[in-house]
């Protein structure tokens, strides 16, 4: 049986740091492959810019990599989609496979506030550990969340290049963008700057 990851998030834009993490979680976790899964545009974000750019920087980050692919599955539409929602339709599509959805500590703190929490813990997850987080003692102090701790699988982020989005998006306001490479695909940096995103906070 196939054993695949969908790596959700918003990707604005997407950095090297996601490209390592998913590397490094198929190695770890012995998956096929890693699909992305960018948010849509009714996703509440502060400065998240459209979501065929979006999708278009991960199809040029990820080009290089067979094991790597990129969904639009949340994208072209005007529906408010929550976590739930996304899951049931890959498992509907993805039938007689193993899936695990990849997401950040931040998230798993936040998922006992969302939609039909009691069965979003019947999903096996890949937790992307953060300094500021503690999963294991979350999941020990959340009846719900202990009663299915065996579906979180956590990794420590510590050994993966940290930088975030935001941070490159800071360094791009301020023309930080001498050792970019260093952040983010120099394809993707010219597609940002061939299509002049970010124009709104960005001075090129």
């Amino acid at each position: 049986m196939k054993k695949y990851g969908f790596f959700g998030g918003s990707f604005n834009p997407i950095t090297n740091a996601h490209i390592q993490i998913a590397l490094n979680i198929l190695k770890r976790y012995n998956l096929d492959k890693i699909i992305f899964v960018p948010v849509g545009n009714n996703y509440q974000k502060a400065e998240l810019i459209d979501e065929k750019h979006r999708y278009n920087m991960i199809k040029i980050a990820i080009q290089d990599y067979k094991t790597l692919q990129v969904s639009d599955i949340e994208l072209n539409s005007k529906k408010d989609y929550k976590a739930i929602d996304i899951f049931k339709i890959i498992k509907q599509k993805y039938v007689n496979t193993d899936i695990f959805y990849i997401i950040g500590a931040d998230n798993l703190y936040k998922m006992p506030s969302w939609k039909e929490f009691e069965k979003l813990v019947t999903y096996n997850y890949i937790i992307i550990e953060r300094g500021e987080f503690d999963c294991n003692k979350l999941i020990n102090s959340n009846e719900i969340l202990k009663e299915n701790k065996n579906n979180f699988n956590i990794i420590e982020n510590s050994n993966y290049y940290l930088d975030s989005s935001t941070d490159v998006r800071k360094k791009i306001i301020r023309s930080d963008i001498k050792n970019i490479e260093k952040y983010i695909d120099t394809r993707v940096m010219d597609y940002i700057i061939q299509n002049n995103l970010y124009k709104d906070i960005v001075n090129m």
